[in-house]
C-alpha cells in the first residue's frame, strides 16, 4: 500500500475552535460518478435516509464519467461487479439523476469536481463521509482525506478498504451493493453525536499513526532497504 495523506492538510477544523453547525446533517461522497463506484447504491440508500430524517443533505463531489468498461468489469469475475454492465449499455449519470425524485432532489447536490482548498472545507463540514463502492476498491485516497479530517465513514467492505479502517471503531462497514444496510450504518451515525465524535477521532489517530505521508514514505523506504540487503 503506498497510498497516504497529508495530515496537516486534512485536518478538522473544529480541533481549532471553528464550531460546526449540527441542525442539518451532512453526508458526502467523493469520487468518480461511475458504476462501479456505487452512486446509484447511495442514492437508494439516501432516499431510505431521508424518508426518516429530511433534516439531510448530500453533495456529491468528482466527475461525471464512467470508468471503461474494459477496466473494470472486463477484469472481474465477481459477480457484483458483473452485474454493473447494464449501467454501460445507457448514460450512466442520466440513470443516477433519475433516481432524484422531486422530494429527493432538494436533499442532493452534485458538484462535479471541485478545487483542492473547496474539497478541504467540504470534508470540513460533512458529519459523515460515504464510500459505497461496488466493485473491490483497491485503497481509497479518499478514505484517507476523510479519515484524516476527522469524519467518520461509512464504506463497504470489499477489496482494501477493511485494512485501511476498523469495523466499528474507525468506521461503519457494510456488504457491497446492500443499499439498506448502507442506510441503517448512515442513519445510526446521524442519530448518535457520540458515536460520530469517537469513530471520527479514532479515524483521525489511525490515519496520522499509519498512512501519514511521513509513515508510508519510511515504510517504503524499509522495503527497498529490505529488498537491497536481500540482493546482497
Amino acid at each position: 500500500m503506498i497510498n497516504g495523506v497529508d495530515t496537516t492538510t486534512f485536518v478538522n477544523k473544529n480541533d481549532h475552535g471553528a464550531p460546526k453547525k449540527n441542525d442539518v446533517k451532512r453526508l458526502l461522497f467523493v469520487g468518480r460518478v461511475s458504476p462501479e463506484k456505487g452512486v446509484h447504491v447511495l442514492l437508494d440508500a439516501f432516499e431510505k435516509v431521508v424518508r426518516r430524517d429530511s433534516q439531510v443533505q448530500l453533495k456529491i463531489i468528482g466527475p461525471q464519467g464512467s470508468t471503461p468498461i474494459e477496466d473494470t468489469v472486463a477484469l472481474s469475475c465477481d459477480p457484483k461487479v458483473s452485474d454493473l454492465a447494464s449501467f454501460y449499455r445507457g448514460n450512466y449519470i442520466q440513470h443516477v439523476q433519475s433516481k432524484l425524485s422531486s422530494d429527493l432532489a432538494s436533499h442532493v447536490s452534485f458538484t462535479g469536481s471541485v478545487s483542492r482548498r473547496q474539497l478541504i472545507t467540504s470534508y470540513q463540514n460533512a458529519d459523515v463521509f460515504v464510500l459505497p463502492s461496488v466493485w473491490n476498491e483497491p485503497c481509497s485516497l479518499t478514505l484517507f482525506e476523510a479519515m484524516g479530517t476527522g469524519v467518520p465513514v461509512v464504506a463497504t467492505a470489499g477489496g482494501g478498504t477493511p485494512e485501511i479502517v476498523k469495523d466499528g471503531e474507525t468506521s461503519l462497514l457494510v456488504e457491497r451493493g446492500d443499499a439498506p444496510a448502507l442506510a441503517e450504518a448512515i442513519l445510526r451515525l446521524f442519530k448518535d453525536e457520540d458515536l460520530r465524535k469517537s469513530i471520527g477521532k479514532a479515524a483521525r489517530k489511525r490515519v496520522v499513526e499509519l498512512f501519514s505521508w511521513e509513515h508510508t514514505v519510511e515504510n517504503l523506504l524499509h522495503q527497498y532497504r529490505n529488498l537491497c540487503e536481500g540482493d546482497r
